[in-house]
């Protein structure tokens, strides 16, 4: 009878040992699976606004242009004159007039200063671009021809009409601007297919819209 009771006491031991490891390995795996199930949660919803930021971020910085961009080449022609004549008393003394006829042809380059370019996000592969004033950049391939003059019979008492100074005339400030501005429509046409073209080379699904400085 002893030998039963000490038999059946160890197991009963045993048994309740057994219980204890059975719970204590079922809080350890518990532990585990929260700890996975923890970081999976809190790194799902960070980790896709990180894609997102990056895209909207690389998209920014590839339609950054810090140099100036050329919008439109143009190739101009224009016959333009001017005249002059000996004065007496503020009045023009007759025969005495000089007028000279010129060509002027060249490439001309409009665009903008891509570093005063704003790019702002506003929402998802939706981004605003704020476009500068249009300038005229710079010109290729001029050529200056006089095409005609006519001299009154008294002209040599008049000093000669300087071509360099009708040509200089062509190429000033107001010039220029009168050509950015003849042309603003095309600019910004230009402009809208330039940043379109960019932005779906990086994000397809990238929309665009645009504020111009004149509007």
């Amino acid at each position: 009878m002893k030998r039963t009771y000490t038999l059946w006491k160890r197991v009963k031991h045993e048994l309740i040992w057994l219980l204890v490891g059975l719970a204590l390995g079922a809080i350890v795996v518990g532990g585990v699976v929260w700890q996975i199930n923890r970081h999976d949660s809190n790194s799902h919803t960070p980790a896709a606004q990180t894609v997102k930021k990056d895209q909207e971020t690389l998209t920014i910085k590839s339609l950054t242009k810090e140099k100036q961009v050329v919008l439109v080449n143009l190739g101009m022609s224009e016959v333009f004159n001017e005249e002059k004549s000996s004065q007496l008393f503020g009045k023009n003394i007759v025969g005495t007039n000089r007028k000279k006829f010129m060509q002027a042809t060249f490439d001309a380059k409009l665009g903008i200063n891509g570093k005063d370019v704003d790019i702002e996000s506003n929402g998802k592969n939706s981004y605003v671009i704020t476009v500068p004033k249009f300038i005229f950049i710079g010109y290729n391939n001029p050529n200056f021809k006089l095409l005609d003059e006519h001299n009154g019979v008294f002209s040599s008492f008049t000093s000669d009409i300087s071509e360099t100074d009708m040509i200089n005339k062509v190429l000033n400030d107001k010039s220029k601007q009168k050509y950015v501005e003849k042309y603003d429509g095309l600019l910004k046409q230009s402009t809208k297919d330039f940043y379109r073209e960019l932005a779906h080379s990086i994000d397809p699904d990238a929309k665009l819209s645009f504020k111009f400085s004149n509007e």
